[in-house]
């Protein structure tokens, strides 16, 4: 049985918390992003990330929003986590998404991204769809320091774009928070970021063609309860 599509579920609600005490809260407004590993043994899934508002920053009334890498999940799945929203309206637009940002122990990418698509866009680069490329938003990374960094990326919508997506990600290990988020149009004075959110979709690919030509060699399975008992 192949569960590459269970990595397609962006999670809207609370993100199941992996060896946490307290799992983060989602912000209204916001949707969670996540790839996570169906286990064949348990048939169950478990998520790689957790997604929301950092609970200790939470506990003292000044709320970061954070994604932190758990576990990872399957090599031919891109890694990554994000708190983001798909908005509408913005067509032929410049527009910023900017904040401060502090990442710890990141082996990968971790940033702002802003960039045209809506929540299924995210979908489509984690299982490194042909042609994903082309859909990369723009990113704008955070050193990985501990310390606080202003970052911002802009991003040009072109005139027959129906929405934007823009959040925070994280690919790969580590640990991203961010606060004092804004969100602007601006004028033409302001230049557009020229980095893409940074993923190693080739990487994806080889691995999945490797997966799939294992998957071929697997002998039938059978059906699972038939009798749904």
């Amino acid at each position: 049985m192949d569960y590459r599509t269970l990595f397609l579920a962006p999670l809207a609600a609370i993100v199941l918390s992996v060896g946490a005490a307290t799992p983060p809260r989602m912000p209204s407004g916001w949707l969670a992003h996540n790839t996570f590993i169906f286990s064949e043994a348990t048939l169950s899934a478990s998520n790689g990330y957790e997604v929301g508002i950092d609970p200790a920053s939470d506990a003292v009334g000044s709320p970061n929003l954070t994604v932190r890498f758990v576990a990872p999940t399957e090599p031919w799945v891109v890694d990554m986590g994000a708190a983001h929203q798909s908005l509408y309206g913005y067509a032929g637009k410049r527009l910023r998404f900017s904040g401060q940002l502090r990442a710890d122990a990141v082996k990968g990418w971790a940033g702002l991204f802003l960039g045209q698509g809506d929540v299924i866009l995210l979908n489509r680069i984690v299982v490194a769809q042909p042609g994903a490329e082309a859909l990369l938003p723009a990113g704008m990374a955070v050193a990985s320091d501990g310390d606080w960094h202003d970052v911002s990326v802009v991003f040009d919508v072109p005139a027959d774009a129906p929405q934007v997506i823009l959040g925070l990600g994280l690919v790969g290990e580590g640990q991203v928070w961010a606060r004092n988020l804004q969100f602007q149009v601006v004028g033409n004075e302001v230049p557009t970021t020229t980095t893409k959110i940074g993923v190693d979709l080739q990487s994806a690919r080889r691995a999945d063609a490797e997966h799939m030509a294992e998957m071929a060699k697997k002998p039938p399975s059978p059906l699972l309860n038939a009798a749904l008992d």
